[in-house]
């Protein structure tokens, strides 16, 4: 956990002031769910442990922002016009969110800035969605009394990560980091989706694995995923999404469509992923940690074989469908692990039963180093604000 008076004295060497606030939000972790938010489907998510933190005082019309390992930077708020020199820099991420929440009619201004953060970059924990809650939750508690709705703070960062950081996402991220513990979610209706709190009070501790590399540069393979459903969806029935094609004998319906296999695996994934996400639901429910573990087991199969992001293909050492093959060798029936986020790098997440934790830690201090695992807990807030 990063200290409060780190962030203030910090925030002080860097702006001469001192801050009058401090501020965390959470990563997310998705417990399961993988590549079905951008068609509308089903998922569970949970705000994460690993925070980013800020420090922050008021400055009426300009943003000056400070990130531990990055370059300061500031820009007037009169200035939020998307520009192609600041795609894929937090920059984009920040004027994002303030050109949206103004264009819904939200009070804005500016901020004076210190931010550290526990989450690794590019792993797959939502390091991005969670900057963006904590600038959505900044102009709330600054200048909207704090009253600005979750489901509006998600969306913001999904627009700005769209439309101004220009990476293609669903609205999993962002629920996961703008809402407290863990959620069911359905996103049939976009606009309006059902947000279901679902308590996860199974007998398991979490383990976050971080593969070798990142995940900051595969944004073509990501965009495949989505793409390949939107063409199924496309030719089977002329619609969009997938989530508004009629069921009924889909994957016969599907593999007659005259498209390569891959694409049309893919397309099924969306359909096995969802009714894995149902059944970790009702054992969630009904407390039921065996039907937990299998429904945990079969979306990993399928993101294996079907939307194939669990490696690099070519580069299965350091991957993700290494660390979970190992992994799921010494575990046994004592746990399960799966592909965590978009994949393909990034981390994995593991369901450790709370009798084996001692075991399967020493596993993990004797094949990684401590930067590459983390043990970590669902946190039932997504955001802190305190005024200094």
């Amino acid at each position: 956990m990063i200290k409060e008076s780190d962030l203030i004295n910090n925030f002080i060497n860097i702006f001469k002031i001192k801050p009058d606030y401090v501020i965390d939000t959470g990563g997310r972790f998705e417990i399961c769910g993988n590549h079905t938010d951008h068609n509308h489907g089903y998922c569970i998510v949970a705000n994460s442990s690993l925070r980013v933190y800020a420090s922050l005082k008021k400055d009426e019309d300009k943003v000056s922002i400070k990130s531990k390992g990055y370059d300061y930077f500031e820009f007037y708020i009169n200035d939020l016009e998307p520009k192609i020199v600041d795609r894929s820099k937090p920059i984009a991420l920040i004027k994002g969110v303030l050109f949206r929440l103004k264009e819904l009619g939200y009070k804005i201004g500016g901020f004076k800035a210190y931010i550290e953060s526990e989450i690794p970059d590019g792993s797959g924990v939502s390091s991005s969605a969670a900057m963006e809650s904590l600038f959505g939750y900044i102009i709330s508690y600054l200048y909207n009394d704090g009253k600005i709705d979750p489901l509006v703070i998600a969306k913001t960062g999904q627009f700005s990560e769209n439309k101004f950081f220009y990476k293609p996402c669903g609205l999993l991220d962002q629920v996961g980091t703008s809402f407290d513990s863990s959620n069911f979610l359905d996103f049939k209706d976009i606009d309006n989706p059902k947000i279901i709190n679902l308590p996860f009070n199974l007998p398991v501790t979490l383990f976050l694995i971080k593969s070798i590399g990142d995940h900051s540069n595969l944004t073509p393979l990501y965009a495949a995923i989505p793409n390949a459903m939107y063409e199924v969806a496309n030719l089977l029935e002329g619609k969009k999404f997938l989530r508004d094609v009629n069921d009924e004998n889909i994957f016969k319906r599907i593999d007659e469509l005259n498209v390569a296999s891959d694409i049309k695996r893919k397309a099924k994934h969306f359909f096995i992923e969802n009714n894995n996400v149902l059944e970790a639901k009702d054992a969630i429910l009904n407390n039921n940690l065996n039907e937990f573990f299998d429904a945990i087991r079969k979306s990993q199969e399928s993101s294996k074989n079907d939307i194939e992001n669990t490696f690099v293909k070519g580069e299965y050492v350091g991957s993700p469908q290494e660390i979970i093959d190992k992994a799921s060798e010494f575990l046994k029936d004592n746990g399960a692990i799966r592909i965590h986020g978009g994949g393909f790098k990034g981390t994995v997440l593991a369901f450790v039963k709370n009798d084996f934790v001692d075991e399967f830690s020493k596993y993990l201090m004797k094949n990684y180093s401590s930067d590459r695992y983390f043990k970590v807990t669902i946190s039932n807030k997504a955001v802190h604000f305190k005024k200094l």
